[in-house]
């Protein structure tokens, strides 16, 4: 998507990555049959590996935006659940201290080394940016991003791009 709008300059640039979780990335993740056919047509395990690689040679934070843990009466009281709520109820994914709420391993934070941040864990939200299946990924892509997104690109010219302001900026890590 072409923009007037130029990239932000490298200094001021993060990563932030959503629900990396074994529940949903791993093949025997609860949650993994609802975004297989998705990630198998974009490489997204692939690609997830190369923007952490990217950001932790350049130095960029990447901040952990995870979906709150399941525990025992996590769900009590809730007067309106949806049946996505229902479901992680009833199957008590994501649960609190299980391998399934683990980070897919070589996506961890790196929070002394890379000053990743791991924000307030969220509860469900359903908005219309989740890829969980080819539709939704291209109602995404064709609908939503061009509100809200700037630009979009693929990993690796994102990494090229980032490289490349790097050079220019005179940029060491070690500044940071």
């Amino acid at each position: 998507m072409a923009s007037s709008i130029s990239s932000a300059p490298f200094g001021k640039t993060a990563v932030v990555l959503t629900d990396v979780y074994n529940e949903f990335l791993h093949p025997k993740g609860k949650l993994n049959g609802f975004v297989s056919e998705s990630m198998a047509t974009t490489n997204t395990l692939v690609h997830l590996h190369d923007v952490v690689k990217t950001a932790r040679k350049l130095g960029i934070p990447i901040y952990y935006s995870l979906h709150q843990a399941w525990k025992q009466g996590k769900y009590e009281g809730w007067r309106h659940m949806n049946p996505t709520t229902t479901g992680l109820n009833e199957s008590k994914a994501i649960e609190e201290g299980s391998w399934g709420a683990e980070i897919y391993p070589g996506l961890e934070p790196d929070i002394l080394g890379n000053k990743d941040v791991v924000v307030k864990r969220h509860d469900n939200r359903s908005d219309a940016t989740a890829g969980f299946s080819n539709a939704h990924k291209d109602a995404a892509t064709g609908l939503i991003w061009p509100i809200i997104a700037d630009e979009v690109k693929t990993v690796g010219q994102w990494a090229k791009d980032l490289g490349e302001s790097a050079e220019k900026d005179n940029y060491v890590k070690s500044e940071l």
